[in-house]
Formats: C-alpha cells, sequence, structure tokens
C-alpha cells in the first residue's frame, strides 16, 4: 500500500531509522542470530516512501556485517565465491548498458532491483559467520507464515462476495506491492525448505515448520494461481518422495489424499473453475501473444538489447507490458550477453549444489536447493516474479543463503574427521 507522506513525513521516517540502527547494533552485539530472521520477517510490510521495511533491514544488516567484518579483520568481508562473482559480472553488464539506455527512470528502477538482489547475496552468504543455521531456518519460516497470514487476513477483510472474488481473484490477496500471482510465487520460493524443515529439522522446528506448511498450502489454494498451485504441489511430492522412506511412506499417500481432498473442498473451488472457465483460459492466450511479441523484440535489438529495463517504456506492441517470461525479458533488455551470463549463474549454482553432496544430510539439502531452482525458474516463465523485488530478494536469501551454511557444515565435518592416512600404521 502506497505511503501518504502526510501521515509520518521524512522527519519520522529518519527517526524510524534511527531506532532501527540502534536496535540493530544492539542485536550485533548482543543477538547476532535474530539478523538471520530479521529481513524475511519483514516482507509482507507495506511500502513506505517508495520503500519496504525489509529492505531497510537488508541494508542495515549489510552495514552491521561490514562493520563487524572490519573489526574483527575477517577474511570473508572482501572474499567472493563463484556464485558472488557470477551474479556480480550479470549485475554489471546490466548497469553497462545504462550507456545506451533511453529513458534513465525505467533504468534506474531496474538497477536498484539488481542492486538490492546483490546486497541480499552478499549478507545471506556471510550470516553463517554470525548466526547459526537454526536461526536461518527461522528466519524461512517466519516469513513464510507472516506472508501467508497476510494474504489470509487480506482475503478475510476484502470484503467481497465469493462470486466477486472468483472475478477479482487478483486483488483477494493484493497486499498492495503485489497481487495473487505476485504473493503465490513467493510462497513457492520458500515452500521446499519449509517442507525440509519440517521434515528433517529440530523437533520443535519441525512444528513449527508444519504449520508454515499448512499455512503456505492454504493460501496456494485461496490464490488459486494455476501455475504456482500445479508446481507447489508437484515439488511437495517429489520432495516427499526423495525424503519420505520405510515406515514413514504413509506420509506420501497422505498428502495425496489430503490435496485431492482440497481441490474438490471449497478452498478449491476457485482453481479447479480456473481449468475450466474460457475467460481465465484465455489468459493463456494472451500469454502466447505475449512471448511472440517479446520474442521479436528480442530478434529486433540483436545483440545487445534496449539496456535495463527499457523495454517498459519502448513503444512497441508490448509497450508498459511485462512478457511474463524472464527469460524473454532478459534478451529484450540485455540481448545475448545478458542471457549468457544469468545462464552462467544459474549454471554456477548448480555446481556448489552438487558439492554438498558428500553425505546424506548434504545430498538433501542439494536436493532442495535444486528443487527451489527449479520450480522458481518454471514460474518465472509464466509470470512476472523475478522482476519483482521481492523475489529477487528470496531467491538469493533463500538459495545462496541455503547453499552458503550448507557448505560451510561440510567444510567444517571434512576438516574435523582425522587424516586416515596419518592415524594408521603403514599397509593398512
Amino acid at each position: 500500500m502506497p505511503f501518504a507522506p502526510g501521515l509520518l513525513g521524512l522527519g519520522g521516517l529518519l527517526l524510524a531509522l534511527g531506532a532501527a540502527a540502534a536496535v540493530g547494533a544492539g542485536l550485533l552485539a548482543l543477538w547476532p542470530q535474530a539478523l538471520a530472521a530479521i529481513v524475511p520477517a519483514l516482507i509482507p510490510s507495506p511500502m513506505i516512501l517508495l520503500t519496504f521495511a525489509w529492505e531497510l533491514a537488508l541494508y542495515l544488516v549489510a552495514v552491521l556485517l561490514l562493520l563487524h567484518g572490519w573489526r574483527t579483520r575477517a577474511a570473508w568481508l572482501y572474499r567472493l565465491g563463484n556464485v558472488e562473482t557470477a551474479v556480480f559480472v550479470f549485475t554489471l553488464w546490466a548497469l553497462f548498458s545504462g550507456f545506451w539506455s533511453e529513458d534513465l527512470r525505467w533504468f534506474a528502477i531496474g538497477a536498484r532491483r539488481l542492486l538490492m538482489g546483490l546486497v541480499a547475496l552478499w549478507v545471506a552468504t556471510r550470516l553463517p559467520h554470525v548466526a547459526a543455521r537454526r536461526w536461518f531456518d527461522v528466519g524461512i519460516l517466519v516469513g513464510a507464515s507472516a506472508l501467508a497470514l497476510a494474504a489470509v487476513f487480506r482475503s478475510l477483510t476484502i470484503g467481497l462476495s465469493s462470486e466477486m472474488a472468483v472475478l477479482h481473484r487478483p486483488e483477494v490477496t493484493n497486499l498492495g506491492w503485489g497481487t495473487a500471482n505476485y504473493v503465490a510465487g513467493l510462497l513457492l520460493i520458500l515452500a521446499p525448505s519449509v517442507l525440509q524443515i519440517a521434515l528433517r529439522g529440530a523437533p520443535g522446528g519441525r512444528v513449527m515448520a508444519w504449520g508454515a506448511f499448512a499455512l503456505v498450502s492454504a493460501v496456494q489454494l485461496i490464490v488459486a494461481s494455476r501455475a504456482a498451485l500445479i508446481l507447489f504441489v508437484v515439488g511437495a511430492l517429489v520432495q516427499l518422495l526423495r525424503f519420505v522412506r520405510g515406515s514413514r511412506t504413509w506420509m506420501v499417500l497422505a498428502y495425496v489424499a489430503t490435496v485431492a481432498a482440497m481441490m474438490v473442498s471449497p478452498l478449491g473451488v476457485v482453481f479447479m473453475s480456473r481449468l475450466v472457465s474460457l475467460r481465465d483460459l484465455g489468459s493463456m492466450t494472451i500469454r502466447i501473444w505475449y512471448f511472440r511479441e517479446a520474442w521479436n523484440r528480442l530478434l529486433e535489438h540483436l545483440p545487445w538489447g534496449l539496456g535495463l529495463w527499457q523495454g517498459y517504456g519502448h513503444a512497441d506492441r508490448l509497450q508498459g507490458i511485462d512478457p511474463h517470461n524472464y527469460w524473454l525479458l532478459l534478451g529484450g533488455d540485455l540481448g545475448l550477453p545478458g542471457l549468457l551470463l544469468w545462464a552462467v549463474v544459474l549454471v554456477v549454482i548448480v555446481r556448489r549444489t552438487r558439492e554438498l553432496r558428500v553425505d546424506e544430510p548434504g545430498r538433501e539439502q542439494a536436493y532442495t536447493l535444486t528443487l527451489t531452482l527449479v520450480l522458481a525458474n518454471l514460474h518465472t516463465l509464466v509470470e512476472p516474479t523475478f522482476q519483482g523485488a521481492h523475489y529477487q530478494m528470496l531467491f538469493y536469501w533463500v538459495v545462496c543463503g541455503g547453499l552458503a551454511y550448507s557448505t560451510l557444515r561440510v567444510a567444517t565435518t571434512s576438516s574435523a574427521k582425522p587424516n586416515r592416512s596419518q592415524n594408521t600404521p603403514p599397509g593398512t
């Protein structure tokens, strides 16, 4: 919901920022683990002066980490991993396209979101040095629960009848900064990590995770986004088949039965109607038109593209319309170099997840992160999700943060193992 400047004013905002900085400094000194939970927990917050509370928290955490790393002369402060290098080069090319971008306003919007994602990546990959993994998991669970509860509250208070809710489905869970499909996309990123914690977390964490997963499942049905709900159901089933074995296979059957029951319940009526309604099926035809025009734009502006975020202001048939496909958006804006560099980012992330597969916990973590990556990329083929600031932040936070924690665990486990060649007699 946009902020009305008269309600608080710039002075109040500065006062709030000062208070937040003081609280953040105290947390770093007394309870640094809270840094791993504060950013995702603020995801549902409204926009204030074109800024989000989680965005301010992200920058605050980044500054605190910089100060902590500088004070302790930590090596992780300056060291860049392969994923960070790949994302940095991709972002650098996008910013370099400003030299031929015609609309600086659109360029500034795109640059802000990419830089925000880069900050989220930097923070998430350094959290393991100040906060334990359980607090990172708490942040994911609190973020998923808060976002789901915000969507439920919105749907209960919007005041539309069931018939009007079907006709105005995107507005039923409109949180001001994102409508139904965008909220469903954010929950889709969080879902695999939430389910992993529910299945493999500590006893207390499992209870919280199952509650969060139930909330996410209910909201996915309320939102009734076809792509997000199908990917969510299939992703959860695939994850259960990988994680559940032996006497616990009943959980897979229980999940299938629960999904079937929810589909025929009042919660699933809207979704099922979207599979047969001519009005809703028409949106699929419109997407095909979007894809065609975005493909034509890509071919027309080879090889360098229009420039970062310039497609929204470019005077062609898609002017002001998102193509609902991140790859086509990149191709039109950043050309072949942008497509190639983004592909490199994804390949590097996948290669890093494969390095975790040294034991069973590592293999399960690699599976969860890879599944998150696949679901996110499939969803962004048909929805304008990765273009959003929330989506970029959560993607880097969940995937790269989880990767950083697991990499540190693998390194610690490997260093703790005795060297067999030094502890056994020759010939053994």
